[in-house]
């Protein structure tokens, strides 16, 4: 519940949206305290944004393939490998 929560007048973009919760439907924030899922999604799309802006971009025009889920697996695993 804690990864669908959203910022007052601040939602986030669909492509992130869609990252995030393919994220929490696979399990990979499974290590991630409840206080800590915040921390985590912030830190998860500053990677995806920073490092992947062509995953965003296809998320964002509705691609969804083999290439995609496996930047946000990595990116995911990467992060919550620290808690």
């Amino acid at each position: 519940v804690q990864m669908l929560k959203q910022a007052q007048f601040s939602p986030l973009s669909v492509e992130k949206q869609v990252a995030i919760v393919y994220v929490g439907t696979k399990n990979l924030m499974r290590s991630v305290p409840v206080d800590k899922v915040k921390e985590f999604e912030t830190e998860y799309l500053t990677q995806l944004e920073m490092r992947h802006p062509e995953t965003l971009a296809a998320l964002k025009a509705g691609k969804f393939d083999d290439n995609i889920t496996g930047v946000l697996d990595t990116v995911a695993k990467e992060i919550s490998s620290k808690y």
